[in-house]
């Protein structure tokens, strides 16, 4: 996440940074206008890579969780079935004592 942040100031002040260098330049309209059309290029090309990025992590970490929590299940299952089979067990021992007892 540190990197993303990082991406992100690096891109607010790089626009920040473009703003001021436009306001202070001794430029013509039509080359200021065709600098800000570019500025504006880089900088869709730059949130895109970044929209690309952060889709990326997000889908590794959905198809990462669906892993952990589908092999937490399994685990579960089968303690589940361990402690069923250790019930049913216990059960037929005290069944069996009864009868003995009663006889």
């Amino acid at each position: 996440m540190d990197r993303d942040n990082s991406l992100v100031a690096f891109l607010l002040g790089a626009a920040v940074g473009a703003v001021f260098g436009l306001l202070y330049a001794p430029k013509t309209g039509k080359e200021t206008r065709e600098h800000l059309k570019k500025l504006t290029e880089d900088f869709v090309e730059d949130a895109e890579e970044v929209g690309n990025d952060l889709r990326e992590k997000g889908k590794r970490f959905v198809n990462d969780s669906k892993v952990k929590v589908s092999e937490l299940v399994e685990k579960g299952k089968a303690k589940f079935k361990k402690q069923s089979v250790a019930v049913e067990g216990s059960q037929e021992t005290l069944e069996n004592e009864d009868e003995v007892i009663e006889e």
